[in-house]
């Protein structure tokens, strides 16, 4: 966990904290990043709004490998969905599993999944996944 919602009150801080994010390993662990999200993130207790329903709440998973757990990342991410959580995955690369990532991503999973050849090209990604930010991906 890098910061909360309420660390930062303004975008630019925002963008600074997430340019410092890094990779953080070679597993796949999302089966605990999702409780993460789900327990510490999406808590009001570290910022997040959850009773504005004007504030969608929203992961973004991007991955280039399959789950290190898959069952346990689809009951996962079944639970963060339930929690009122969208969920959008961007796959990078060949070594995916892309029944895995529209399994994880919100319905429907052609909306809210994403495919592309290298992290390179991640940048396409930006107009659609600010539409679903606003839109909402439900």
């Amino acid at each position: 966990m890098d910061f909360h919602f309420n660390e930062y009150n303004r975008t630019v801080n925002v963008q600074i904290a997430v340019s410092k994010v890094r990779y953080g390993g070679y597993d796949t662990n999302l089966h605990l990043a999702l409780p993460l999200a789900r327990n510490s993130i999406f808590v009001a207790a570290n910022g997040a709004r959850l009773n504005d329903q004007w504030v969608n709440k929203l992961v973004v998973i991007v991955t280039d490998n399959p789950s290190a757990d898959p069952s346990a990342t689809l009951r996962e991410a079944e639970l963060v969905r339930d929690a009122g959580i969208g969920v959008v995955t961007i796959g990078v690369g060949t070594y995916l599993n892309r029944h895995e990532l529209s399994a994880v991503a919100s319905f429907p999973y052609t909306r809210n999944m994403f495919i592309i050849d290298t992290v390179r090209n991640l940048s396409v990604f930006i107009e659609p996944v600010k539409r679903i930010i606003c839109e909402g991906p439900f």
